[in-house]
Parts: C-alpha cells; sequence; structure tokens
C-alpha cells in the first residue's frame, strides 16, 4: 500500500472497504448517481483514527478513464489551486483532485493546521503514485479561451447535471448520454456571465436530433436557430458535423453569434 500505516499519530484502520456500482450506494447514500454517471467502476476507502472519535477518510474512486475523473471534479469544484495531481481543490478540511483516471477525496473534519498539512501530504503521496497522467476531454479544446471562466468549465455526459449548472428543461431536449460529450462553460462579460455549451455527438444524425429538439422545444422554431428570450437576452444553437453548439444568455443578437463562431477556433469573441 502507498499509505502509510501510522502518520503523525494518526493510525490506518484497517483493512479498506471496497465498493463498486452494485453497492456503492450503501457508502454513499443519496449522492452515488452523481458518481455513477460518471461511469464509476470501483471504490477504495481508508480511515485514520485519531485522538477520541477523530478520523480522516480518504476515498479513492476508479473512474474508468481521464474524461470521466476530470468530468467529476469538475462537477463541483468552485476553483483550482495546483495542491495535487492534475487539479485540485481544498477548502475547509476536504482536498479533493484528480489525476488520470482516479479521483480522490480525503476529508478530516473539523479542520485544523495540523490536519490541513496532514490531507495535503497523503494527497501529494497518492498523486505521485498514480504513475501517468490523463488527457483532458477532447471536447474542451473547442472552447474558446478569451474571457473563460476557468472554473466554470463543467464535463459531463448527464442531462441532469447540465441542469444543476444551468437549468435547460426537465426533459433531456438535448440528448445528451454516455455517448456524448458535452462540456458548458461561462465568459466573463460587462454584465451576467454567458453560458456556452458544446457537444459532441456519437454521429451527425444524433446531432441533428438534438439541434432540431432544442430548437423545436427551446428556441420555439426561431428563425436562423436565434432567438431573443423574453428576458431581453439571446440564446442561439449552431450544428457542424456532430457537434452541437449552444449560447444562452448573450446581450446581443451579434455577440451570439460571434460566439458561435468562435468555437473551435481559439479567437476572442467580438463584443
Amino acid at each position: 500500500s502507498v499509505l502509510p500505516d501510522e502518520v503523525s499519530g494518526w493510525k490506518k484502520a484497517s483493512p479498506p472497504d471496497a465498493y463498486d456500482k452494485t453497492n456503492l450506494f450503501d457508502y454513499i447514500d443519496g449522492g452515488a448517481e452523481l458518481y455513477i454517471s460518471y461511469n464509476f467502476q470501483k471504490l477504495l476507502a481508508v480511515r485514520y483514527k485519531g485522538a477520541g472519535d477523530e478520523e480522516i477518510v480518504i476515498d479513492m474512486f476508479d473512474m474508468g478513464n481521464s474524461y470521466n475523473a476530470y468530468g467529476l471534479f469538475s462537477h463541483g469544484r468552485e476553483r483550482e489551486d495546483g495542491l495535487a495531481g492534475q487539479g485540485s481543490e481544498y477548502n475547509a478540511g476536504l482536498l479533493a483532485f484528480w489525476k488520470d483516471r482516479y479521483y480522490v477525496s480525503i476529508l478530516a473534519y473539523p479542520e485544523t493546521e495540523a490536519k490541513k498539512t496532514l490531507v495535503l501530504g497523503l494527497g501529494r503521496k497518492l498523486a505521485e503514485a498514480i504513475p501517468q497522467e490523463g488527457e483532458l476531454p477532447p471536447v474542451l479544446g473547442l472552447l474558446p479561451k478569451p474571457d473563460l471562466i476557468p472554473e466554470s468549465v463543467r464535463y459531463f455526459h448527464h442531462y441532469i447535471w447540465l441542469n444543476s449548472h444551468f437549468f435547460i428543461a426537465n426533459e433531456n431536449i438535448l440528448l445528451i448520454d454516455d455517448e456524448t460529450q458535452a462540456v458548458l462553460a461561462k465568459y466573463k462579460t460587462e454584465g451576467k456571465p454567458v453560458p456556452l455549451l458544446i457537444a459532441i455527438y456519437p454521429d451527425e444524425t444524433k446531432a441533428e436530433q438534438a439541434e432540431q429538439s432544442f430548437l423545436r422545444n427551446y428556441l420555439k422554431d426561431a428563425p436562423g436557430l436565434l432567438a431573443r428570450m423574453p428576458d431581453g437576452l439571446w440564446t442561439g444553437c449552431r450544428r457542424g458535423g456532430n457537434r452541437l453548439s449552444i449560447v444562452f444568455n448573450a446581450p446581443s443578437e451579434a455577440e451570439a453569434r460571434s460566439y458561435l463562431d468562435m468555437v473551435g477556433s481559439g479567437k476572442s469573441p467580438e463584443k
């Protein structure tokens, strides 16, 4: 095992608990759906016992591939601090990070400076033990870089998680499923941030079906695939092959078109 039996007076409880898709709900009651939607494979849970009832809990999730590990990390993070792995966030006793196919969380609550030092040390030790880094989902490379709010980027392939970050509809009108790579990101403007969604479907037919569904159910068959919404902001979509891009809440029709023009180009949206 990479983890020591004892560290700074904390002793590892034995043995680790193992979970898979059949019993994850026993461990994460009410929250297992999130992990399973990212193709969760297995979990090892390790506990360190300290004085009294204090404990440090380490959960190591094998997510099958790096896309899903990154996606799970992106779902909940509010910022990135670079403290462990390929991306991490530490807050109030909880360290979460991802590297390659693994998503790891280490919790020591209530937080103290000594526990923080221990948690970060354990996190770095685990990250170093993962032999290689994993690739980011290719769809992320299509996001325009200028004015992008990095911590807003969310990768997923279940429409429920899209709705948790930006509500579109109760139904899966964009036909997002396990075969879809989808990313939602927000862009700085003088007003409210502008959300941009990019989805890559397994084939052109599925992308066209999603486009028509969105046009019918959200844009109400607006001409030119652009519509001024009741709040005065503009939403529009554009499909190219098996890729569908949608901009929401743009301040003007021209800016909505500009965001769609910039998808995959790396250029800056025109203001």
